[in-house]
């Protein structure tokens, strides 16, 4: 009988003794355990941070049965030591009173469990130092602290006008003071081990800005596969699912794998290590319903990114082909906030390239780029009819069929509200037949450069290529010259594929496809 997936469980101990699938990570736990004392590390959403605090957990509290059979099992002296864990998903944050109440309650609740003497005050920062201290000197054993997701309590609130900045300023205070506790030498005296996750590693900088000793593993290359499945680790801990899944769909194994490493793999957590891994949610859900679906986007919907892009008014199809430098991995202000950044911490960007000096992001696979553009056209239009008619563009495209391509991009426009053309440009009609096709699965790409420019839009199917160039209120004609002019068309004829030049016009006062000109 195949052993079955946790798939409702980031708890370590109930894989174990339920004898769930569990990939086996301790050899990455062994490694932080064992060269320092406190960690930080920021990772995407559903990607296992849990897991790995939970795994923590158990391996300080000295359950050595849980770890029967794994890497650490004779690795590592089980005994146990006090362990407070601070889950910041479960802590209502709604605003500073409700936040800061709902620490107090966790602390009175240690205090409890533990049977220590609750100090008659109400001063939360002193409440987490005795009960720090309290416990060493109770166990004779210096304390574990794990927080998983420790930049909630802003992220919640973030993209929702100056209330939602208010509010992810306040909190950030807060816990920049309760964490600032951890520094004073008393308490640091009385650590053991600290181990913080997080989406984001921008609010890391202001929150644990004084504690010195905190080691960022974020892009560690030591690191870039602690989280996240990669193919060896598919093979070997999911084999049955997979043999069974490349059966059903009648392909062999590295055709499957192949498969489902364009839909769910391509993040890469290191710019020294080219090694990239699946998001463990999507993957085990494909391999248990032996479906291709969005998984990872259907556990939560950025609101708050889509209503931030929608405050920048930021050109969707350039992230495609982003590009920071180093010291904006980490920039981050609340009040004036860096798309790029933030999307890849947040992992709807991964890093594709590092040259020394520059990062080039791009989605990390199918599912995060078809997904993404999904919601955001969907902010634009709600009506259902908009995703049929972008199927069938999909599709005029495939069939060559020209009269349909402009009837169907013109269809697309009048399915969105009038108020949304206030600013159309040449950019806002590139956005929306770039996001129309790519949320239907086909294969675009944008904003492609090469050394006399950047094209447009290119629509790659198997044995063809439509090169693409948008203009507005002049004739298509200028945009075929553009691509002729700049080579547009050379990497595809030059790899054997039919390519077909498309120039497409639009007249920004009709709010419609003025003219498309097709040329082979």
């Amino acid at each position: 009988m195949k052993q079955l997936f946790g798939l409702d469980t980031s708890s370590f101990k109930t894989l174990r003794e339920e004898n769930l699938i569990y990939i086996d990570k301790t050899r990455w736990i062994l490694n932080l355990v064992t060269t320092g004392r406190a960690f930080f590390l920021s990772r995407p959403r559903r990607f296992g941070k849990s897991l790995a605090v939970s795994t923590l957990k158990e391996l300080f509290k000295g359950n050595s049965n849980l770890f029967k059979g794994l890497y650490i099992e004779d690795k590592w002296t089980f005994k146990p030591y006090p362990v407070l864990i601070f889950d910041f998903n479960k802590i209502q944050n709604t605003d500073l009173n409700v936040f800061e109440d709902n620490l107090r309650f966790i602390l009175f609740k240690f205090y409890k469990e533990n049977s220590i003497n609750i100090p008659d005050t109400n001063d939360l920062l002193l409440l987490f130092a005795e009960l720090v201290t309290g416990l060493y000197k109770k166990y004779n054993q210096r304390v574990v602290i794990l927080i998983d997701e420790y930049d909630k309590p802003i992220i919640d609130h973030l993209g929702y006008g100056q209330n939602g900045i208010d509010t992810a300023k306040n909190n950030r205070k807060l816990l920049k003071n309760f964490f600032g506790t951890l520094k004073a030498s008393d308490v640091v005296d009385a650590l053991k081990f600290v181990f913080v996750t997080g989406v984001s590693r921008f609010s890391k900088i202001s929150i644990f800005s004084e504690w010195n000793n905190l080691t960022d593993i974020t892009m560690h290359s030591d690191y870039a596969d602690f989280l996240g499945y990669t193919d060896d680790e598919i093979k070997t801990y999911c084999e049955d699912y997979l043999y069974d899944f490349c059966r059903e769909k009648k392909m062999g194994i590295e055709e499957c794998l192949g498969k489902l490493k364009y839909h769910y793999n391509g993040y890469r957590f290191s710019e020294e290590r080219d090694i990239k891994v699946f998001n463990p949610i999507s993957i085990m859900n494909c391999l248990n319903d032996k479906t291709f679906k969005n998984y990872w986007f259907s556990t939560a919907t950025p609101s708050f990114l889509v209503n931030l892009i929608k405050e920048k008014n930021y050109f969707i199809p350039g992230l495609e082909h982003a590009e920071i430098d180093d010291s904006m991995l980490e920039s981050f202000d609340i009040e004036n906030i860096d798309i790029v950044p933030m999307l890849f911490q947040t992992g709807y960007l991964t890093l594709k390239n590092f040259d020394g000096t520059l990062f080039s992001l791009s989605y990390p696979n199918e599912e995060v780029k078809k997904s993404f553009n999904k919601i955001l056209l969907k902010t634009i239009s709600e009506k259902s009819s908009t995703t049929a008619f972008a199927q069938k563009l999909g599709n005029a495209f495939k069939n060559e069929n020209h009269e349909d391509i402009k009837f169907f991009i013109n269809a697309i426009f009048n399915e969105i509200p009038y108020p949304h053309f206030k600013n159309a440009d040449e950019n806002y009609f590139h956005t929306i037949i770039y996001m129309a096709l790519s949320l239907m699965g086909f294969n675009t790409k944008s904003e492609l450069l090469n050394s006399r420019g950047r094209l447009d839009l290119a629509l790659i199917f198997p044995d063809k290529v439509f090169v693409i160039e948008f203009k507005c209120d002049v004739s298509a004609v200028s945009a075929v010259d553009q691509i002729k002019e700049k080579n547009y068309a050379l990497k595809w004829k030059n790899n054997g594929l039919r390519t077909i030049i498309c120039g497409i016009s639009f007249d920004t006062k009709k709010r419609e496809v003025k003219e498309i000109l097709f040329e082979e």
